[in-house]
């Protein structure tokens, strides 16, 4: 009998351990059981690499806290979409311009109370503009990682042999129109050199926009392409082009085989260009180019991409603490070493291994991505169809095939039939 009232209460202390331990397990990091999340990434191999040595540097503070990195090939948003659909959402998602689309459906999940909660300075953390970027209806939806100002390339030598001085950020639209005129050269009637080339990118014209004081909404959400900013800036390529001949036309970029404004300027037949940090990876491996970037005066745009949390995850808390380490300084300083973007935070573009960096052997003013102000672009739910809209008309009208009035009309109507 005592044999069997032993055995019996053996037995319930077992169940009550084993009970104890998988409520532990429900618990998640914070009870001491294992967590198991998801991430969804693109890019190459090697960015791959960078990002896994950054959750490896996170792993240390939250060891309990395993993320399977997954590398997304192709079209990453039809993918993730599909995976969403289909019952396999992962629990963080790098996301970049289109992220409001996902907030819109409720895909992804506003983190203002995690981040109140988990006491995270996002004034400390981020500029406003930079943490605006990711903000959608006033919530924040993102913790930024990546966030590169659009900057002014230009050759150092082209400026010199033309006596032009180096742009600053107290540039104006006028000095750009003077500089691009003095930097273009023709030989035998023939244009071999052209000052700039603004191209029909979307970020080179609506950076010209904001810069005028415009936007493409007013603060109540109606669109304003029929405005004096508007047709000032759009008035200033095509004359820069057509009027003063300062930027290959698209019949003179056809010519060239269709070539793109980033290796016109590393063979040195543009003096100056507005693009991206990736650009500098290019070019430093473009040898006899003396070059430099500079700030965009005004405002200007940014390209960017955050860590999100989707509304299916079941361990959104973990996710959260996941994202939140990966935007501090340690864990961001493999992706500044490896020259892979310019970093979100404050931090990060202040510090001495990205202003100091070499690129091709030599230093770069790489404090031109935090002296430009970022504008917070008209993101939204129907940017793409907003886009395909505009690119329509413009591709008219930078061709120089269709006048300024019917263009800007044009668009104005078909915006406010899009955002009734």
């Amino acid at each position: 009998m005592r044999r069997s009232l032993k055995f019996i209460s053996l037995l319930m202390l077992v169940v009550v351990m084993g009970l104890t331990a998988c409520s532990n397990g429900s618990k998640g990091a914070s009870g001491g059981g294992k967590i198991d999340l998801s991430m969804t990434i693109w890019g190459s191999e090697d960015e791959k690499k960078i990002y896994q040595e950054r959750l490896d540097i996170v792993k240390k503070t939250y060891p309990d806290i395993n993320v399977k990195l997954n590398v997304v090939a192709g079209d990453y948003d039809q993918k993730v979409q599909t995976m969403i659909a289909g019952g396999t959402a992962p629990d963080i998602m790098m996301i970049a311009e289109n992220y409001q689309a996902y907030a819109a459906k409720n895909q992804i999940i506003p983190l203002d109370d995690m981040i109140k909660a988990n006491n995270v300075n996002m004034s400390e953390r981020y500029s406003d503009d930079i943490a605006n970027l990711m903000k959608y209806d006033g919530k924040q939806y993102g913790m930024p990682d990546r966030a590169g100002a659009m900057v002014l390339f230009y050759n150092k030598d082209l400026f010199d042999k033309a006596g032009v001085a180096y742009p600053t950020k107290e540039w104006t639209q006028e000095d750009l129109m003077a500089a691009a005129q003095k930097l273009t050269v023709k030989e035998n009637g023939k244009t071999v050199q052209w000052g700039y080339y603004p191209g029909s990118w979307w970020p080179q014209w609506m950076q010209l926009i904001y810069q005028n004081g415009g936007s493409l909404f007013d603060e109540n959400g109606k669109p304003t392409f029929n405005t004096e900013p508007v047709r000032k800036a759009l008035q200033f390529m095509n004359d820069l082009t057509f009027t003063h001949g300062a930027g290959p036309t698209p019949t003179e970029i056809a010519d060239m085989g269709n070539i793109g404004a980033d290796p016109l300027f590393a063979q040195g037949k543009i003096a100056m260009e507005t693009t991206g940090f990736w650009n500098i990876g290019s070019l430093a491996k473009v040898q006899g180019i003396n070059w430099d970037i500079s700030p965009i005066w005004g405002e200007t745009n940014a390209f960017f991409n955050g860590f999100t949390i989707t509304n299916a995850s079941k361990h959104k808390e973990e996710a959260f603490k996941i994202i939140e380490a990966l935007t501090t300084p340690e864990a961001q300083m493999p992706m500044i070493k490896a020259g892979q973007d310019a970093p979100a935070t404050k931090a990060g573009l202040s510090s001495e291994e990205f202003l100091n960096a070499e690129y091709g052997g030599k230093k770069i003013n790489m404090a031109a991505f935090s002296e430009s102000k970022i504008y917070a672009e008209p993101f939204n739910p129907q940017w793409n169809e907003m886009m395909k809209l505009i690119n329509d008309k413009l591709g008219v009208y930078f061709n120089n095939k269709a006048s300024l009035d019917d263009t800007v009309t044009g668009i104005q109507s078909g915006l406010e039939r899009l955002y009734k």
